[in-house]
């Protein structure tokens, strides 16, 4: 009786809680099943994706002009038109200051606060007349206008590189004929007349700034439609050219904002604490972001013609003449 009795005896109270304390908690998920659980998040939010594609034709063109992007490397080719826009740069400022030079000594100002006005034109104005110390040698015009010339003509080739990506997916029609050189140096000249228009409104009158900043938007709008006519577009008419246009404008104002109010104070009040190399990677950096309005307007161009037209981006010729 004694050992059937001590068989059924609970044990005791402390050797229970040993017994809970022991209790380990549950495995965390190992890394590669961590992997696999988010690789399953992510298929199955592509499938919700492609769904809503299928619902609406706004997600599916957008969606659509991502995926263009992509295979034709948008922001390589964004990056490789900054380069091209700062080199244009650099000699359009020695230009400016030459010929603003002028000028100021006419108004007897400084050719950097008559140049204020010229948005990142201005900015690389003022960098540069501040290394010069001034200078509006005739000589250096000149010369600086040569290679301005120069230069112009590769941006212009960069820019139908672009366009002969994002409508034929290749740069073998990306041809720069003198009449198109001559349609794009004109339209360079229009939005940088524009710009200083913008800034000497703004100058005036904080309301009269932003009423021109506005008329210079759309203005924008119109010169980009030209540029684009002038660059591959397929067989695409002037008004299949209208929403890269509008994308372009309203890049170009939210970019122009961020010039004036952002990287220009920027500039003036950190100009001593990052030396030319923190004024360098502003000015790219601002030039990166219009590159890539001019590679989205392009590519989304490009997308929609198609999907409206149905027909490949190879069909068509360059319209570069």
């Amino acid at each position: 009786m004694s050992s059937a009795v001590s068989e059924t005896k609970p044990p005791p109270p402390e050797r229970a809680g040993a017994a809970e304390a022991v209790r380990l908690p549950p495995a965390k998920p190992s890394l590669l099943r961590r992997v696999g659980h988010a690789l399953g998040r992510g298929k199955r939010v592509r499938a919700r994706i492609e769904r809503a594609r299928g619902r609406s034709r706004l997600i599916d063109a957008t969606f659509a002009t991502i995926e263009r992007d992509s295979e034709i490397g948008g922001g390589i080719l964004a990056g490789a038109l900054a380069y091209r826009l700062f080199v244009f740069a650099l000699p359009l400022g020695f230009f400016l200051v030459s010929m603003l030079g002028l000028v100021a000594d006419a108004l007897g100002r400084e050719p950097q606060t008559v140049g204020a006005h010229l948005g990142l034109a201005g900015v690389v104005t003022q960098q540069v007349g501040s290394a010069a110390n001034g200078s509006s040698s005739p000589w250096v015009a000149l010369t600086s206008f040569a290679v301005l010339i120069y230069v112009t003509r590769d941006l212009c080739r960069g820019f139908a590189i672009v366009h002969a990506l994002a409508w034929h997916r290749s740069a073998a029609l990306a041809k720069v004929s003198m009449r198109s050189l001559g349609v794009f140096d004109a339209a360079v000249a229009a939005q940088l007349v524009l710009v200083g228009a913008v800034g000497f409104a703004r100058s005036e009158s904080r309301v009269g700034g932003i009423a021109a900043l506005l008329v210079a938007t759309l203005a924008v709008a119109g010169i980009w439609c030209i540029i684009s006519l002038r660059m591959p577009h397929s067989t695409a008419h002037w008004r299949d050219l209208i929403p890269g246009a509008l994308l372009y404008a309203t890049g170009f104002l939210l970019v122009q904002v961020f010039n004036v109010y952002l990287l220009g104070k920027v500039l003036e009040s950190k100009s001593s604490t990052y030396g030319t190399l923190g004024t360098a990677a502003a000015i790219l950096l601002s030039l990166f972001l219009f590159g890539r309005l001019a590679v989205g307007a392009a590519v989304l161009n490009a997308t929609l013609f198609e999907r409206h037209s149905g027909r490949g981006g190879s069909d068509g010729p360059a319209a570069t003449s």
